[in-house]
Formats: structure tokens, C-alpha cells, sequence
């Protein structure tokens, strides 16, 4: 998969994801879409850590070792009650920076090089 279709699947998986959370809690704010344009950008996180500069980039932040500790890091993050606006906005980011970054090594692990399972 390409960049651009990383970056319309993440935007519109988190969009829908928290468009449908608003809705079952009766809100409707511009949530889903600023959440959804930051996944769009935040998606392109393991091609920055390792650009794809040749067929093989794909080692230790595209594996399925790191997928494995983002999801504890998820998990982690979900269980943090922040003190702070700061603390607020840093949980809103991780919420979605991981998923977006999941997304991506999700949508690389279905083409013909797929994920390693730890890196070279």
C-alpha cells in the first residue's frame, strides 16, 4: 500500500470510530474530523522512523513485535487519568497516534513483504 492509502484509511476508520462514539453519547462535535485528519497525518509514523527506501525497509518499527507493544502502550494509555489540560491533550494524542500507526503496519502486513517479527 502507498501513502495516500494509508493516510484515507486511517483518517476514515478514526473519523467513523469516533463519529459513532459521539453519537451513542448524544454529542456531536468536531471530534471525528479532527481526529480523523491527525490519524490521516500520524499514519505516516513508521515510514518516518524507517523510510521506504527499498523493498526490505520494513524492520523493527514496521514488525510485529513493536505492533505487539503499541497495544500494550494502548492499553496502558487507557487505564492514565490526567491531572492536567496538557495530560488531556497528551492522552487524546496517543489515542490516536496509535491506532493510526497500528492502521498502517495492519495495511502493510497485506502486501507480498508483510511485517517482520522483530526486524533483520
Amino acid at each position: 500500500m502507498n501513502g495516500p492509502a494509508h493516510q484515507l484509511v486511517a483518517g476514515f476508520a478514526t473519523g467513523v470510530f469516533i463519529a459513532e462514539q459521539e453519537r451513542q453519547a448524544g454529542l456531536q462535535t468536531a471530534q471525528p474530523l479532527l481526529a480523523g485528519t491527525a490519524a490521516a497525518f500520524l499514519t505516516k509514523l513508521p515510514d518516518i522512523l524507517e523510510p521506504a527506501t527499498s523493498p526490505n525497509h520494513r524492520q523493527f518499527f514496521h514488525s510485529v513485535a513493536f505492533a505487539g507493544l503499541l497495544c500494550l502502550a494502548f492499553k496502558e494509555l487507557d487505564k492514565w487519568q490526567p491531572e492536567s489540560a496538557s495530560g488531556d491533550f497528551l492522552k487524546a494524542l496517543g489515542q490516536v497516534a496509535i491506532p493510526a500507526y497500528l492502521i498502517h503496519l495492519f495495511l502493510d502486513s497485506l502486501t507480498a513483504k508483510s511485517l517482520p517479527l522483530i526486524g533483520r
